[in-house]
């Protein structure tokens, strides 16, 4: 079902048990990636989506929306900004530049190597994501499926109805297409 925010605007609890799982299936799968790159913790991630979609369906049917997809995912963004604003109220932020000038200035002892490659991680991981982004949707749900929700073929081919075959293609596509932007991101990277 290519339109499922239509089931927000039902009365979510009058919906058959299975219409809500599509509805809450189809939420997991729109804003776990965004949200797991924030916060790095699987379990804290669920939680948010969590709360995030009973908020959703609680106040949806309240406001026009033109995109439903990217207000929910907004939301849900918000929702996990304002968790590490709350626990991380003394943390700085540090900016690519700081971040660069810092893994220069760090590469002469042993432990300091240990906090650049910790930085050059951190930067591999947000290109990586970056790069994700830019692929099409449906290359993104693929990679999605494979990767983060750990599907085999033969259940990602249930999932889209696609021959396995067809799945072996287009991951093979989506892995390319996502090497190539992420080889030109990292590359931008360190010509900064």
């Amino acid at each position: 079902m290519k339109d499922w925010t239509f089931l927000f605007y039902q009365d979510f609890d009058a919906l058959t048990p299975q219409m809500q799982e599509l509805a809450y299936r189809s939420f997991y799968t729109l804003v776990y990636t965004d949200i797991l790159y924030l916060l790095h913790d699987h379990s804290l991630t669920e939680d948010i989506i969590q709360e995030a979609f009973l908020k959703i369906t609680s106040i949806i049917r309240k406001h026009k929306i033109s995109n439903y997809s990217a207000w929910m995912r907004q939301v849900t963004r918000n929702m996990a900004i304002d968790y590490l604003k709350k626990v991380n109220k003394n943390q700085q932020i540090i900016s690519l530049n700081d971040v660069h000038r810092i893994q220069r200035n760090l590469e002469t002892s042993t432990e300091q190597t240990n906090v650049a490659k910790e930085v050059e991680k951190k930067i591999r991981d947000e290109l990586l994501h970056q790069s994700i982004l830019e692929l099409s949707p449906g290359q993104r749900t693929i990679i999605n499926l494979f990767y983060i929700e750990d599907m085999s073929y033969k259940e990602i081919a249930a999932t889209l109805d696609l021959s396995e075959q067809a799945v072996s293609q287009k991951l093979a596509r989506a892995r390319k297409k996502l090497l190539k932007n992420f080889r030109r991101k990292w590359a931008d990277s360190y010509e900064q």
